[in-house]
């Protein structure tokens, strides 16, 4: 296993050649500073990267606080290789919209690479991936996502998954006059995270990841509502994707994050 824990000022061997931009140091809840974010190729197996980091809050230079959605394994990539599942977007209606919450949507270069640059196509994608994702949201609190404005923003190659979210941000001027800033990447990131959002701050990143963004959408819209990542099955906030939990939010007290969703929601639904 290599260790690629780095304290204080150190430098890690063999990174020299190839800088890595990030928004760290960051700070783990056991006290430990982080240089680089631990990455799921530096473990033996998921088991033993989700035993140290999927419930592990991490905390920028800034104050704020994320927790790492790890890429899948091979083995977990072939299990879910039929892309996304659409459930049922709920258990509990939400009867009229409490909060509608308009969002600033900037694409990166290499997403709309992705797309030939075809902006309307691009457009007419990321209102789909947010429509899909924000349904629970609906049926569930009345919450109701409303992408407003889009814009192109350039992400720096070899950046971390925390500093292409805070470069997002400071491109489209914070919020762009909206509630909520969800980015879309498909920048080649280290270590392969999937999607992003500082916890409790409308601010959140989703990667192109197969054609899953619509739950990773969802999963990081939870971390904006305070929600931490889950253990139960059959959850949208695991640390890793389950295409099958896709709107799957739980209604007890969860064991490993100590929320009930739907309480925690209903007291967050306003939040924005």
């Amino acid at each position: 296993m290599k260790q690629i824990l780095i304290l204080g000022g150190l430098a890690a061997a063999g990174l020299a050649f190839v800088p890595l931009t990030t928004s760290g140091p960051y700070l783990d809840s056991h006290g430990r500073v982080w240089n680089q974010l631990p990455r799921l190729s530096d473990y033996s197996s998921a088991a033993e990267f989700d035993a140290l980091f999927a419930h592990e809050v991490f905390t920028t230079r800034d104050g704020h606080r994320f927790q790492i959605d790890r890429p899948w394994t091979p083995e977990e990539a072939a299990a879910n290789a039929g892309g996304s599942i659409h459930r049922d977007p709920g258990q509990v209606p939400g009867g009229s919209i409490r909060a509608v919450v308009n969002l600033t949507h900037p694409v990166d270069e290499e997403y709309r690479s992705s797309f030939n640059n075809n902006i309307p196509n691009i457009r007419s994608h990321v209102i789909g991936v947010i429509n899909s994702a924000d349904s629970a949201m609906k049926a569930n609190w009345g919450i109701d996502l409303v992408p407003k404005k889009g814009y192109k923003w350039d992400s720096r190659d070899n950046a971390d998954i925390a500093q292409l979210l805070d470069e997002a941000y400071t491109e489209g001027h914070g919020l762009n006059g909206q509630d909520m800033m969800i980015a879309f990447s498909n920048d080649p990131t280290p270590g392969g995270a999937i999607g992003i959002a500082y916890i409790g701050l409308p601010r959140a990143l989703i990667k192109k990841y197969g054609n899953s963004e619509a739950n990773i959408t969802e999963h990081e819209v939870g971390h904006t509502y305070t929600l931490q990542h889950c253990c139960d099955g059959n959850c949208t906030m695991q640390a890793y994707l389950d295409i099958g939990a896709f709107h799957g939010f739980h209604n007890y007290q969860e064991s490993c994050s100590g929320q009930n969703h739907y309480r925690t929601m209903n007291n967050q639904r306003n939040r924005y």
